[in-house]
């Protein structure tokens, strides 16, 4: 009962703007003293081994990797890329947006980077276009959630941390699903600006399509890079890490001239503060998770679910809830490492797949990265669009239908999480 409490008042704490990590480290203290356990020395021993995995280190290097490329502009040729491609059809800039998100996910993993990025560009760029600010921001943030199911995604790393499952595995899991929602929001874009005229492109022919291909190349070739090498066992996941961020600097620095010195400078600076605030939450969660697992909440909540309903489609449809309840109120890296350690052994213990398992949690918790109150994209694209919150949370309903049935398939259609890491010989 009192790590049902304790758990209660961090999603208060949370939803009324105390620091992530100051929660959770305030409340796993207290919840430890409460029992007893009062030792300073225990309390930062178990921070440290939390922050002391191997799997941890591909965080830092996927994050400045990532903003290397952001950095050196590689958003516009993505951009024109995906002009040349979707941009003339009715609905063509919206399609680009999509696009331009699905192709952008493969590079950094982040889907506040991406809902910022992108947004920059396409929101004025849609607005000239005809679009309304808040179709264009509730469509660029619905996208961006594509960037942490595909590789490389920063929070299959974190996922990795709590429940030892492959990044690698993880990473080719992800890969269908988000295709699936880029799907799915492209075919919703083509429905609603179906009375669109057509843009009539100022120029057209083979060499055009040549010339845009040849531009994104290199930057689609780092999330292959990435994949491939894992798939083809020549680096594990946290050495694609590193692969990436030299790949990286060679193509911005060397190659397009678009990352000098002093800018190089100021991304790792951004790089480094973005992994200490990640890796404090870290320290602090791998303690909070520490005192529930000695209070038994973990069987607790197995019990609990086995006595709600004994099948597993219906578990899922219970995580599905609840989830999409706490990605409302609680950000994805601790509501992954305070809720995964007690809901993933129940998952297994329903007999699902844990990598299935992981796409569904992560899916969820991205669609609550859109879902007011302390939904942090929407924070994001209000600021880059200039619009209320409210405004887009309006526009965005549509597109959570959209979603919600993409979840319910990756929910209830394993194939589409566990078929490619299977055939990559990555799971079995």
């Amino acid at each position: 009962m009192t790590a049902v409490i304790l758990i209660v008042l961090l999603v208060v704490m949370l939803a009324v703007g105390v620091p992530i990590a100051f929660s959770i480290g305030l409340l796993a203290v207290a919840g430890l003293t409460l029992a007893g356990i009062s030792t300073p020395s225990i309390a930062a021993q178990r921070m440290f081994s939390g922050m002391n995995a191997y799997a941890l280190l591909a965080l830092p290097l996927f994050i400045l990797g990532g903003n290397i490329l952001v950095a050196g502009g590689v958003i516009q040729r993505l951009i024109a890329f995906a002009d040349v491609m979707v941009g003339r059809i009715r609905g063509g800039l919206a399609q680009v947006n999509v696009l331009a998100n699905l192709m952008m996910a493969g590079v950094s993993g982040s889907a506040t980077a991406d809902s910022a990025a992108i947004g920059a560009v396409m929101i004025p760029a849609m607005k000239e276009r005809g679009y309304t600010a808040d179709f264009a921001a509730a469509l660029t943030i619905s996208g961006a959630i594509m960037a942490p199911i595909l590789p490389p995604s920063l929070i299959m790393v974190i996922y990795a941390i709590p429940t030892k499952l492959s990044i690698g595995a993880m990473f080719f899991a992800g890969i269908l699903p988000a295709v699936l929602i880029a799907l799915l929001l492209m075919g919703y874009v083509a429905f609603a600006r179906r009375k669109d005229a057509l843009i009539v492109p100022a120029q057209t022919g083979f060499r055009v399509y040549v010339k845009a291909t040849i531009t994104a190349l290199p930057v689609l070739a780092a999330p292959l890079l990435i994949v491939g090498g894992v798939r083809g066992g020549m680096f594990t996941a946290t050495e694609a890490a590193g692969i990436l961020c030299g790949y990286a600097i060679l193509l911005c620095a060397v190659a397009y001239r678009t990352v000098g010195l002093t800018k190089l400078i100021e991304v790792f600076r951004e790089s480094a503060m973005t992994t200490a605030t990640i890796m404090i939450i870290v320290a602090t969660s791998n303690l909070f998770a520490w005192y529930l697992a000695m209070e038994n909440v973990p069987n607790a909540a197995r019990d609990l679910f086995q006595s709600l309903t004994d099948n597993p489609f219906v578990f899922l449809l219970l995580v599905n809830v609840f989830l999409l309840v706490v990605g409302a109120f609680v950000d994805t890296v601790p509501a992954i490492l305070i809720f995964v350690p007690i809901l993933q052994p129940t998952a297994v213990q329903f007999g699902i797949d844990p990598i299935h398992f992981a796409i569904v949690v992560i899916v969820n918790l991205m669609i609550g990265l859109n879902t007011p109150p302390v939904g942090t994209n929407l924070f994001v694209i209000s600021s880059v669009a200039g619009r209320p919150m409210m405004a887009i949370s309006r526009a965005l309903l549509p597109f959570y239908g959209i979603k919600i049935v993409a979840l319910l398939l990756i929910t209830y259609v394993p194939a589409l999480s566990l078929w490619l890491p299977r055939l990559a010989g990555l799971h079995n």
